[in-house]
């Protein structure tokens, strides 16, 4: 008895470390959108806080792509990354309004030739490339 309370209380030490490790190490990205562009917040709380402002002309390229996990939950992961004329801006996976900010960059950036559709369907989350059609 005495040794599963002991391995219980390691195993939730772990858990506690690789929170704080993870809380240290990881970054709080907020994307702000705009009419003229948009603006991508990171704080870090070893680096502290980056801001850095976009107009919708500068991008350069959008990517929403899917990571599956390995393992018997076997759960998918969906990311949206945006690019610049210097660099990734931002590179996000599912969160609150996922689906609106991919919505928000196909509608502002109509320089790029291709847009990101999601399937219509009750089994369909898997967005798609597009070509954009310009008269």
């Amino acid at each position: 008895m005495f040794l599963n309370i002991w391995i219980g209380s390691i195993f939730f030490v772990i858990g506690v470390v690789i929170f704080l490790w993870m809380r240290y190490f990881g970054n709080d990205t907020t994307v702000s959108c705009r009419e003229k562009g948009f603006t991508v917040t990171i704080i870090n709380k070893r680096k502290g806080i980056f801001v850095n402002d976009y107009a919708w002309e500068q991008v350069t390229e959008t990517h929403y792509y899917e990571r599956e996990s390995a393992g018997e939950n076997n759960t998918t992961t969906r990311y949206f990354q945006v690019k610049t004329e210097n660099g990734v801006a931002f590179n996000l996976y599912e969160m609150k309004n996922f689906y609106e900010l991919i919505e928000i960059f196909n509608q502002n950036t109509v320089h790029l030739p291709y847009f990101w559709e999601k399937p219509t369907g009750t089994l369909k989350t898997r967005y798609q490339k597009q070509t954009r059609v310009t008269s």
